[in-house]
């Protein structure tokens, strides 16, 4: 315990003043030398009360009982002012338990009274008060109290850097913990979204090749019943197969890229660059990719739906509007993500969004953002989408 030391040496001074009492006096009165006895023995008891665990329960009875031997002193051995060193010991004890400053003033009021006491007394018996004495060992109290006090605060601040440097251990513990799951989560967040992605193009694969094969299948009959009958519209049936046959080629190696790029986790700029590059190759589909802002603030899901969104606006752009140039931007704030894909096709008088465009707009509204799709003819086509990033509204009703 903190007090062990102090109690120790307040045994080793009140026991020491004991015995320096008793020596001032040549001949000693048989009640002294048993009153020297006693005391020391009281002071011995105190020390073990001082020194326990209840401490701060009793010690105001240690110091109670300390006080009533140190007036035995003035009584049985009056003149000296050695007494008032024995108080400033006791003073460091009350200023460094005591947390009620009630108790702090009781004990205060109650010394003063009973050092006038003393000094009446003192004076009745001997005639004459030792001012300078008094003084001296007065001073000395002062300063005991105040070292004592020091401690005490000086503890108190040492418990409490202790208990917040706990306290702080523990939430820096629950941080990492939550960091932990945090990651955990977010993995299995991006995990879901690479399912839910795969499931989607698996669907996109079934609905669009899976159609055109169709087609193929029925023209490629059509092609047979009329080799013979129409010799002409038969090769023009022929050429469409192979249309279609190309088309879903192409739309089946670039769903099979995208699951192998999903799986190789690479950045989204590369990807973006990688399938408008791709176009550029297959097509002749000139582009120019403008990007503002932090990547790194759209989250996975949004990344994938973004990728998605351009890979369908620029098929539509070679496939339905002939197009031979697009550009892309994307503009990421704060709150926002903003992203326009325009092509210098042929356009449209009138925008009817068939399973492209709807595919696109379940994408955005999936995340409450917002899509529109503006054309004119000969003006080209154009797709201006936005996905909140820190507030998400979804809007009913309306086109």
């Amino acid at each position: 315990m903190k007090l062990t030391l102090l109690s120790s040496i307040r045994l080793i001074m009140f026991v020491l003043l004991s015995y320096i009492y008793y020596i001032s006096v040549e001949t000693h009165t048989t009640q002294q030398i048993v009153f020297v006895i006693v005391a020391a023995l009281g002071f011995c008891i105190n020390h073990l009360i001082l020194a326990s665990p209840l401490v701060n329960r009793y010690f105001l009875l240690a110091l109670t009982l300390d006080s009533v031997f140190i007036l035995g002193f003035v009584f049985f051995f009056p003149g000296p002012t050695l007494y008032l060193i024995l108080f400033g010991v006791n003073a460091v004890t009350l200023f460094l338990i005591a947390e009620n400053k009630r108790v702090i003033w009781g004990f205060s009021l109650a010394f003063f009274f009973i050092w006038t006491i003393c000094m009446i007394y003192t004076y009745q018996v001997t005639g004459i008060i030792d001012v300078a004495g008094n003084i001296i060992n007065f001073t000395f109290i002062v300063f005991e109290a105040i070292v004592g006090r020091l401690i005490h605060k000086l503890m108190h601040a040492q418990e409490k850097n202790e208990n917040q440097y706990d306290e702080l251990q523990e939430t820096h513990l629950a941080l990492k913990n939550a960091h932990q799951q945090l990651h955990h989560y977010s993995k299995q967040v991006e995990e879901l979204t690479l399912i839910r992605e795969r499931n989607r193009i698996s669907g996109d694969i079934h609905d669009t090749v899976g159609h055109k094969m169709t087609a193929l299948l029925v023209q490629l009959q059509v092609a047979k019943e009329l080799q013979d009958i129409q010799p002409e519209r038969s090769k023009k049936t022929i050429l469409l197969c192979e249309e279609l046959a190309r088309n879903a080629l192409q739309e089946l190696r670039l769903s099979v890229r995208t699951l192998r790029e999903n799986d190789q986790n690479h950045s989204f700029i590369t990807i973006v660059r990688k399938i408008l590059e791709d176009y550029q190759k297959m097509t002749g589909l000139k582009s120019d990719f403008y990007l503002k802002g932090d990547v790194s603030q759209i989250p996975i899901s949004i990344q994938l739906d973004l990728t998605r969104i351009i890979q369908e606006s620029i098929t539509n752009a070679v496939r339905h509007g002939e197009a031979t140039e697009c550009n892309v931007f994307i503009d990421i704030s704060d709150s926002i993500i903003d992203i326009s894909i325009k092509d210098n096709g042929k356009g449209l008088s009138k925008v009817s969004p068939g399973f492209g465009l709807k595919n696109m707009r379940e994408r955005v509204v999936e995340h409450g953002g917002q899509i529109v799709f503006e054309s004119n003819p000969s003006e080209g086509f154009i797709v201006k989408a936005s996905f909140p990033l820190k507030e998400i509204r979804w809007e009913m009703g309306g086109a």
